[in-house]
């Protein structure tokens, strides 16, 4: 019945009502104008019977049987029907249908209905096929008292073809009219389902278009006040609609901005435990080609401890945190929750500088705990040394005093650089002022200062630094830059050795090389011996007086000035030494 069309099933419907609601009274009508007439024809029945019996009456008494036979046939020819005499004993004695000579011949009547009811009643009729005459008739009989006879039965016998053609007539009359009472039904219904689908199928194409994103149709039905408010209906929910879904790509889109704009790894994971979605971020740390969707992390990350921690989070276990190294130099601090309508949300946060400023800060604090107890502690036990009065007065005294000082010497460097590197690291957060300064002056200053160190060593330096070489810097700060470059360079040279000092001009900024002859820096400590008191060789630096905090200087003067410092080791073509090259950029050329 589903798959029907509306139309079809409206018109049963329509029709199952229409029929019963014509063809019932229409049968009864029917029935009722037949049963009227077969009354009447009885009733004619009854009146030709009593005008046969009394003419008969009036005819009697016969002078024998034949005679009383020819007035019966003709009176039968004159009436237009039967006329019987039946003895009592049921012999017929005149039958106008019948010649007098074959009377002797027929069937004895003391068994027809209605003679037998006639002899009880009085008067009876009946209706039933004559074999006589081949056709059906209307019997009716009653006593008749004749000086020859005197218990007869008269009947008359009418003929039914006139009753059938007028039931046939009104029949055909009747099957006429409701035939065409059912045509013209059927196009009126025709025409009004057609008209009601019409606007249902517009109700139909429009939801169909709103359903598949045409949120702009809308309906125009003014067929009647209930497609009129039904068509408003559809039109208002097509307008909320569209602004729902203009509401909710709004927020999507915000959403998706901030998801693709965290720099922490997002996954999204269903409750299969499979990756159902990822933010940009996640997918550069897993490195999925061409995406993650569709994995379980154990696949993606290869680390046993993030799927664990996953499927104990799906599984409904309390949420977790956990720190994961993706390689040597990378850590991850991972935190799962779970969805309430399964799955979980896996967020990748990257702690690997906070991990490292976090060791840089353990081993400063260390580190300068070492260096000023080392000093103190050599201070502390001459001092306790120099009080013994025996000992003050002999010649040792005198290398206890010098060894006193050269650590009270060695710690005011080490609390000065500290204090300078803590100014410089103010200056970077409140933005170097830097103005057009001759680098190559700057240069010189810091040279005069190391001057007495290099000659100690016998070190020449090779000065390439063409003047004026304009940067935009900090004077004092690009001084010390040199200074402490200068420092470490011959602090870690060998005696009777070279320092060369060149610059390169690229195009919008300098590039600053300072080479040494000393042994060397380790691929492994190039990246961090710019840390505040991280030593290579720490003995070896100690001991040639270093407070190591001269490069963890250079780096916050450079990058405070707008450039970038970094080692080679050893520089190309040479098999030791090292070259310090950093970058400044170029002043503005002021207009004349």
């Amino acid at each position: 019945m589903k798959s029907i069309h509306f139309r079809t099933r409206l018109l049963i419907a329509f029709w199952l009502i229409l029929i019963p609601a014509v063809c019932i009274p229409a049968f009864y009508i029917f029935k009722t104008l037949e049963a009227e007439i077969v009354r009447e024809t009885k009733t004619n029945a009854f009146n030709q019977l009593a005008l046969t019996h009394w003419m008969v009456k009036q005819k009697a008494p016969f002078h024998g049987p034949q005679p009383m036979d020819q007035w019966i046939t003709r009176l039968g020819e004159k009436l237009n029907y039967r006329i019987t005499l039946v003895k009592s004993t049921g012999r017929v004695i005149a039958d106008s249908a019948v010649a007098f000579e074959q009377l002797p011949d027929m069937d004895n009547h003391i068994y027809r209905e209605e003679i037998m009811r006639a002899r009880k009643e009085g008067i009876a009729q009946s209706i039933r096929y004559s074999t006589t005459l081949k056709r059906k008739l209307i019997y009716a009989a009653k006593p008749i008292m004749l000086p020859e006879h005197p218990e007869s039965i008269i009947r008359v016998a009418i003929p039914m073809s006139h009753i059938e053609s007028q039931l046939t007539f009104y029949a055909n009359r009747f099957w006429a009219c409701l035939g065409a009472i059912f045509i013209l039904t059927l196009v009126a219904s025709v025409i009004l389902a057609r008209r009601l689908e019409n606007p249902i199928d517009q109700v139909i194409q429009a939801t169909k278009e709103i359903g598949e994103g045409n949120l702009d149709k809308r309906l125009e039905i003014d067929r009647g006040p209930e497609f009129l408010q039904l068509s408003t209906c559809i039109n208002q929910m097509a307008d909320k609609i569209q602004h729902n879904i203009e509401k909710i790509t709004e927020q999507k889109q915000e959403l998706e901005a901030v998801f693709e704009g965290m720099q922490e790894g997002v996954m999204l994971l269903d409750k299969n435990g499979r990756i159902k979605s990822t933010n940009r971020a996640l997918t550069t740390i897993a490195q999925c080609v061409p995406s993650c969707i569709g994995y379980r992390p154990m696949e993606v990350f290869l680390n046993p401890e993030i799927q664990t921690a996953c499927d104990d989070v799906i599984a409904g276990k309390q949420p977790k945190s956990l720190r994961i190294p993706i390689d040597e130099e990378t850590i991850y601090e991972v935190n799962l929750v779970k969805i309430p309508d399964g799955g979980a949300v896996v967020v990748f946060h990257d702690i690997s500088e906070l991990v490292r400023l976090e060791k840089v800060r353990q081993d400063f604090v260390a580190n300068v705990s070492h260096e000023l107890r080392t000093p103190l502690t050599s201070i502390k036990g001459y001092a306790e040394t120099l009080m013994d009065k025996n000992l003050r007065a002999s010649t040792d005294a005198e290398t206890f005093i010098k060894t006193i000082v050269k650590n009270a010497n060695q710690m005011a460097n080490i609390v000065n650089d500290l204090l300078e590197l803590t100014r410089q690291q103010q200056k970077q957060q409140e933005s170097f002022e830097t103005v057009p300064t001759d680098a190559a002056e700057c240069f010189s200053n810091a040279w005069e200062i190391c001057l007495p160190m290099a000659e100690e060593k016998n070190i020449h330096v090779d000065n390439q630094l063409a003047s004026p070489l304009v940067v935009s810097a900090e004077a004092d700060a690009l001084t010390q830059v040199f200074r402490n470059l200068l420092d470490n360079a011959i602090r870690h040279s060998p005696d009777h050795t070279q320092v060369t000092v060149s610059g390169l001009d690229n195009s919008d900024h300098f590039l600053f090389a300072l080479r040494d002859e000393g042994p060397g820096i380790a691929q492994r400590h190039q990246k961090r011996v710019f840390e505040r008191f991280y030593r290579v060789d720490k003995e070896r630096s100690r001991a040639s007086g270093g407070t190591g905090l001269g490069l963890a200087i250079c780096r916050h003067a450079v990058r405070s000035m707008g450039g970038e410092i970094w080692v080679q080791s050893p520089p190309d073509g040479r098999t030791k030494g090292s070259v310090f090259y950093f970058t400044l950029n170029k002043a503005e050329r002021e207009n004349p």
